[in-house]
């Protein structure tokens, strides 16, 4: 019993320390699939990066298509806790408010937050996509993702308001599916230098022509 005692505070210790490799490893993970590549990132170097051995880079996170999944996940969300983004408090604040035109601004402040954050790992996995199988096959279940995330804001979106004239919420979901790809951040603001917030600016602003009618602020005289 005496041991026992002694061993319980040892546990948040440890697992705080297991947390920490877990997140040091997919750090390096993230870090050398933006910089060497999916191909040119070895289990052995990422070890090497994060501190630790092969064996526990395997026991923590897994193989290299788990990492890179993760690695994706993490920057997405901005963290490795299991709350899914429609859960985090901006997309509940997009969703509670009733103004679609500040509906839309938020979602564009939300999309350019997260693409800051995974354009980068995005575009190694999209690489990678075109050269393994089965990345290719956790790529398009990315995509997927993504349209149902677009699909999802539509929804939310139409029940503020109508959406632009002629425009049918399966054409403004292939809309937002395009808007929200990170790859036009890795574009205009990694590639082509834009700040992040003029890309926000562009973003909210292309949205709400895309999705929304004209804004009428015409005063009756």
């Amino acid at each position: 019993m005496n041991l026992d005692v002694k061993a319980a505070p040892e546990w948040p210790a440890r697992k705080a320390k297991a947390r920490a490799t877990r997140a040091a490893i997919i750090d390096a993970a993230g870090d050398l699939f933006v910089e060497l590549g999916y191909l040119g990132t070895s289990i052995q170097t990422i070890a090497d990066v994060a501190g630790v051995s092969r064996a526990t880079v395997f026991n923590s996170v897994g193989g290299k298509l788990a990492l890179l999944k993760t690695a994706f996940d993490v920057a997405t969300v901005g963290d490795d806790e299991p709350v899914p983004l429609p859960q985090r408090p901006q997309a509940l604040a997009v969703r509670a408010e009733p103004d679609a035109r500040k509906a839309v601004a938020g979602y564009a402040a939300m999309v350019t937050g997260v693409s800051s954050r995974v354009a980068g790992i995005y575009e190694a996995f999209r690489c990678a996509a075109g050269v393994d199988l089965r990345v290719r096959v956790q790529w398009t279940r990315v995509q997927q993702e993504r349209f149902g995330g677009a699909k999802g804001f539509v929804e939310i979106l139409s029940a503020k308001g109508p959406l632009r004239d002629g425009l049918t919420p399966e054409d403004a979901a292939d809309l937002v599916w395009v808007l929200i790809d990170a790859s036009l951040y890795h574009r205009l603001v990694i590639e082509r230098s834009w700040t992040t917030s003029t890309f926000q600016t562009w973003l909210t602003a292309t949205m709400e022509a895309q999705l929304l009618p004209p804004n009428d602020k015409t005063e009756a005289s």
